[in-house]
């Protein structure tokens, strides 16, 4: 047995020590490039949403270089989600690919244990033995999310504020790379110090004043850089702090229903969505306003390109909330036909609007500079102030 999942950004981290520890071989798709993307809009429904043509392709991929065993999450509601595991098996089969198992991993409710049912299908061992190496799988998996996690925290802040371009970038290739030959509990307990003091001895100019900007959106776009066209990266080295809340750490917490940073965006968000339509709509409109209360500089939503929760999303903000709390955005919709160039001028066009924004805040004395810097409130999680606390000028 030979297993292997879609990309979703560093998270492949977590994923092959999940299944791994479950005792199985485990084959890392290429990253999502190209050809990925090509061979997905090939085979997929013309309008289904781009995440389905980005998995599609990876699936392809980890065919080719022998995998037998695809796992695919699965989701309930309105989203077209749920059907991406017994829509993608079918085009495969159809394209010639028999001799696998597309096997659905149903994450609705994390709760209802229904994703237990993987751990016996990708164990190759069905004895008692199995049910230590499920519980050290899910333990592993957990911990390596949130050290990712931490890593995107830690990326988001240290990277608007590096003096030679690129050393962010290192900095977190090498860390991920450690985290992944880390397969021991005991060297994860030891692995955040690692992160901190990595950052730490990065080259960083302290003087500078970055915007804040906060992003948001579905998740597979969030996070996979190749789709987005590493929209976190080029906000970065044009002297942005990005702070993103959104990953598969967060997921699965709020899927444990033990997310209450998300209950809170839910909470912000009821007015205008009572209930869930599915996406990740009610997280974004919550998190628009929590970071416009926060004195946030500006927001980014990012999408895939017919995804129905999230133009609701960007509809409530751009006709009410962004009136009410006057908070820049940009949005970018996605799929095959986006390009670098285009995103790159919207970008900067973005920045600079924002850099003027500030700058009329100073002058009208809405906003005062300690030390030539603009000063936000309390915001973000433990780990993000103490990296906050780093860059700190001294």
């Amino acid at each position: 047995m030979i297993v292997s999942f879609p990309n979703m950004g560093p998270n492949w981290v977590a994923f092959k020590t999940f299944f791994e520890t479950m005792g199985a071989e485990v084959i890392v798709p290429e990253p999502t490039n190209r050809n990925t993307i090509k061979f997905g809009v090939k085979h997929s429904p013309e309008f289904v949403c781009f995440p389905f043509k980005a998995t599609i392709g990876d699936f392809k991929n980890a065919l080719e270089r022998g995998a037998d065993t695809l796992v695919m999450a699965i989701d309930c509601g309105p989203c077209r989600f749920g059907f991406y595991a017994s829509v993608q098996e079918r085009i495969l089969r159809d394209l010639g690919y028999k001799d696998f198992r597309l096997i659905p991993l149903d994450q609705a409710d994390l709760l209802e244990f229904k994703w237990v049912k993987v751990l016996f299908d990708v164990s190759p061992s069905k004895s008692v033995s199995m049910y230590s190496k499920a519980l050290k799988a899910v333990i592993m998996l957990l911990k390596k999310a949130k050290l990712l996690e931490d890593i995107q925290t830690a990326e988001g802040l240290f990277r608007a504020y590096e003096r030679t371009q690129g050393d962010t970038t290192h900095v977190v290739n090498d860390l991920l790379q450690q985290l992944d030959q880390t397969n021991s509990l005991s060297g994860l307990r030891k692995f955040r110090p690692i992160i901190k003091n990595t950052f730490a001895n990065m080259d960083i100019d302290r003087t500078r004043n970055p915007l804040r900007v906060g992003i948001s959106g579905e998740i597979h776009i969030s996070l996979e850089p190749y789709v987005n066209i590493d929209l976190r990266k080029k906000l970065g080295e044009m002297g942005v702090e990005i702070h993103q809340s959104i990953s598969l750490y967060d997921w699965v917490m709020h899927k444990l229903h033990v997310n209450f940073h998300r209950k809170w965006y839910e909470h912000l968000a009821k007015p205008y969505v009572p209930i869930d339509i599915g996406g990740e709509c009610r997280w974004v409109l919550g998190e628009y306003i929590d970071k416009a209360n926060a004195g946030f500089d500006g927001f980014v939503h990012e999408y895939p390109f017919t995804c129905m929760p999230e133009v609701v999303a960007r509809t409530i903000i751009t006709n009410k909330l962004k009136k009410m709390y006057d908070m820049p955005i940009i949005y970018f919709s996605f799929d095959e036909q986006s390009g670098v160039e285009g995103m790159r001028t919207r970008l900067e066009a973005f920045v600079d609007l924002m850099h003027s924004r500030r700058n009329q805040d100073v002058k009208t004395n809405k906003v005062k500079l300690v030390n030539n810097q603009k000063q936000y409130g309390h915001y973000g999680n433990n780990f993000c102030h103490e990296c906050i606390e780093l860059i700190q000028p001294k």
